[in-house]
């Protein structure tokens, strides 16, 4: 009975439409605007006839919104120059719109990583909380994503665990990492070079038609910025807007400027610390002790790390490498931000505590390695210039992240990409744009970039902000807005310069000053 529900709601909105349909002075439709109207939600409905209620556990996030969702597979080639051969399995969620009478027009929500999931973006769905109200939200897993991904190129939890009870070192980890790709490459039945950005966006527009959506409105933020760009340059005339944040795109030509914007980014914090009376006052040499703690940390330093589930206590190391792998992810949250000045000043005192409490929430991996090598070795790999990153000092060095890319890319396989593919967007389509100041990873500067050559964008630079902006009521409204417009006239914006830097933390209690 409960698994009949959704269908038995799609055949009334269904019947609703016929009604209303033949009342259109009274809906303000013109009498072939209700045939369209009625034709695209017919086609639709036929369509979900077809999903079925998505699984969910006791432990699923947000439970309830997937009770109320819909979900399927969807097969698509996966070399389009030869659509007979291998097949691929794509998950496609949706989260019918409140109407009964939804816009042809649904929100698309594009994923990070690269390799993150689509359905993994349920907490971004809430945002879209207004825009659901008239428009389907449609999340669908990209090609080497998810549960149907063909990859399998990582350590399990029990290997992960025995693999780092023998405390290995730098060449070790890294020589560790390159034997599972090798592995997982020689074991996989996928090709991974047609894992890239552009194809994935024609099974976008595939989906798009299987629905029958004339138009679509695309989120995406990080590399999911990259993905929406790449859907509005090839197919324009059915996106209806865009909006990114945290912009990436293939201009930035990863792993280029990582260690320049989050030695920037870390920069700052020194800055805004030694401005602040209070967080200059409690660490009043974080700078110098920053560079005297990498230079301990050059040669691996005993560590006690106690399990806070059962008590149990491990004797370990912890090199440079490691520290600054725990510091780069930290810099990704605005609020985890606030912690580095005291992390930083605890373990230059031998206390790795406040360091490793924050290793808890970037344990567990959503980035799928095989889907994200095949789009960075593709698009950013063959760009890369090594030499001219030599001989550079930066506050922040990312050797173990650089030398897998490299070393990765070398034995990934790879196709030639269309050169049209990294041209600069310029389609004629509304683009609203966001960044935050303090982003290590995609800086305001990639936005503007992108902004440069769009005929019709606006970009908003949030202060104090880290790695992606949306969860505030601002930005919220802002977005639900634009979605509702179509427009980026008009927008208000206002609400954006209120932001600021959010106090640093003193101690692990906090900070005495108040929060925004």
């Amino acid at each position: 009975m409960i698994q009949s529900f959704p269908r038995f709601q799609l055949r009334l909105a269904a019947f609703v439409v016929i009604f209303l349909s033949a009342c259109d002075v009274k809906t303000g439709y013109s009498t072939a605007q209700a045939t369209a109207r009625q034709a695209f939600i017919d086609h639709r409905n036929a369509a979900l006839e077809d999903f079925q209620p998505c699984s969910r556990t006791g432990t699923t996030v947000l439970a309830t919104l997937v009770a109320e969702s819909l979900c399927t597979t969807f097969q698509v080639p996966e070399n389009y120059a030869a659509p007979q051969a291998r097949q691929i399995d794509l998950k496609v969620m949706v989260i019918p719109a409140l109407s009964d009478l939804p816009e042809p027009d649904p929100l698309f929500l594009l994923a990070g990583g690269p390799g993150q999931a689509a359905t993994d973006l349920l907490q971004v769905a809430q945002v879209f909380s207004r825009a659901r109200t008239d428009r389907d939200i449609v999340l669908v897993d990209q090609r080497g994503t998810g549960e149907l991904s063909p990859f399998d190129c990582q350590m399990d939890e029990e290997q992960t665990a025995a693999f780092e009870a023998r405390d290995p070192g730098f060449d070790e980890v890294l020589a560790a990492q390159l034997q599972i790709l090798r592995d997982c490459l020689s074991a996989m039945d996928a090709s991974p070079q047609f894992y890239t950005t552009d194809i994935a966006m024609r099974d976008l527009d595939a989906v798009r038609e299987l629905l029958g959506y004339s138009q679509l409105n695309l989120w995406g933020a990080s590399y999911g910025s990259r993905a929406a760009l790449a859907y509005l340059q090839a197919f324009p005339a059915t996106t209806r807007t865009v909006i990114i944040d945290a912009v990436a795109p293939t201009a930035m030509a990863l792993p280029s400027f990582t260690q320049r914007d989050a030695s920037a980014s870390l920069e700052k914090i020194f800055q805004d610390c030694a401005a602040d009376k209070q967080c200059k006052q409690a660490f009043p040499d974080l700078a110098q002790h920053y560079s005297e703690l990498l230079e301990r940390l050059a040669s691996p330093q005993p560590v006690t790390v106690v399990n806070d589930a059962d008590f149990t206590k491990l004797e370990t190391t912890i090199a440079d490498f490691e520290f600054l792998s725990i510091l780069r992810q930290v810099l990704y949250s605005r609020e985890a931000q606030r912690l580095i000045p005291l992390i930083i000043e605890q373990a230059w005192q031998d206390n790795y505590k406040p360091l490793f409490s924050l290793t808890a929430q970037y344990s567990q991996n959503q980035i799928n390695q095989g889907m994200f090598l095949s789009v960075i070795c593709n698009e950013d790999y063959p760009f890369i210039d090594q030499a001219a990153q030599t001989g550079t000092d930066y506050l922040l060095e990312f050797t173990m992240f650089n030398s897998f890319v490299y070393e990765a890319c070398a034995i990934w396989p790879k196709r030639e990409m269309p050169a049209s593919y990294f041209e600069p967007v310029t389609q004629d389509r509304p683009v609203l744009i966001f960044s935050g100041t303090l982003d290590p990873i995609t800086p305001p500067q990639w936005g503007e970039l992108v902004a440069e050559t769009l005929p019709d964008a606006r970009h908003f630079i949030l202060e104090g902000f880290a790695h992606g902006t949306p969860f505030t009521q601002c930005t919220a409204t802002i977005m639900n807005s634009f979605i509702e417009a179509g427009t980026l006239a008009d927008l208000d914006g206002e609400c954006v310069e209120r932001f600021a830097r959010r106090p640093f933390f003193i101690t692990p209690g906090g900070s005495s000053a108040s929060n925004d």
